[in-house]
């Protein structure tokens, strides 16, 4: 199974056609003094929030029959950034999350709760806005985009908007626009933007359209990552698959957690949490954030790999 939805993340999708389109926007973001090593997080809670990457930072996984990714992840846990602000409720603490790397970081750029106008626009402009938590040193009249991109100089971003498109009233088509903002952001201030297709929305009794808002969005960011010519992790076709539990994702429990995030083996609330979102056996890969850690390990190392003499 795994092997197939490798294929269907990432895979179908990347061709010498992609690994040269990238080469040429590394070439850029080089010479503009971004760092070999480092990647930033630029989006929603599905990027920034619970046990989303931080686990590849900072715990041992199992690796099962996937160790030839080690040394990608070794090789973006060698550089050292900032923790990044704490925000209870949102992601583990910094001390949970040490040591703190690209993986490990609390990115400003990534945040509950939000679109991309909070990550575009000057963070002054959000102050007092409910569950807004700007980085207190990003600078007047600065995006937090620009902040977090100014202090870590990184060579990739990594783009994951539509969670909460529909929250805001915005149509499929308008939350995948979102993509093609930032794709544009992104490059004026030098690194090379990767995108994410946006995981699965569960329907429930009251909250109906949700499964095909989450598809018909992730079919738009798909067709922007085409015509804007970056890579495309397609996680959507992973996490759709029926033989994942729930879709990989946290079932509905009454709270605020109702199908739209991702889950871990054990339950993203439990104690290892951070130590379970790493276990790569094939029971754990049934699970959203397990899986997805995965795949973004393979995403990595196939970028690393076009860029290699």
């Amino acid at each position: 199974m795994v092997a197939e939805l490798l294929d269907l993340s990432f895979g179908r999708t990347w061709d010498e056609t992609a690994a040269a389109n990238l080469r040429a926007e590394v070439a850029r973001a080089d010479e503009m003094g971004m760092r070999e090593g480092v990647f930033a997080k630029a989006g929603d809670s599905n990027l920034g929030a619970y046990n989303a990457l931080y686990g590849l930072g900072c715990r041992e996984p199992v690796w099962a029959g996937y160790s030839w990714l080690e040394p990608t992840l070794r090789r973006y846990r060698e550089v050292e950034l900032a923790a990044g602000r704490d925000i209870e409720g949102q992601l583990p603490a910094a001390g949970l999350r040490a040591p703190w790397n690209s993986f490990s970081r609390s990115s400003a750029a990534a945040r509950s709760g939000i679109i991309a106008d909070h990550l575009l626009l000057p963070s002054q402009r959000f102050a007092g806005e409910a569950g807004w938590m700007p980085d207190p040193e990003c600078g007047p009249g600065e995006s937090v985009l620009e902040y977090e991109i100014r202090l870590l100089k990184p060579r990739f971003v990594f783009i994951h908007l539509g969670t909460n498109g529909s929250s805001y009233g915005m149509t499929s088509e308008q939350t995948a626009e979102q993509v093609r903002e930032m794709i544009t952001a992104i490059r004026r201030l030098g690194p090379a933007p990767i995108a994410f297709t946006i995981p699965p929305q569960l329907d429930h009794e009251e909250l109906q359209g949700r499964w095909v808002f989450a598809k018909e969005t992730s079919e738009g960011i798909a067709r922007i990552a085409r015509e804007e010519g970056v890579p495309l992790f397609d996680q959507w076709q992973a996490l759709a698959d029926d033989r994942l539990i729930n879709h990989g994702m946290i079932a509905y429990d009454g709270e605020h957690y109702d199908g739209f995030h991702l889950e871990t083996l054990g339950g993203f609330r439990a104690r290892r949490a951070l130590d379970r979102s790493v276990d790569f056996r094939q029971r754990a890969l049934l699970y959203g954030t397990n899986l997805r850690n995965l795949l973004f390990l393979h995403v990595l190392h196939s970028l690393d790999r076009a860029l290699e003499p």
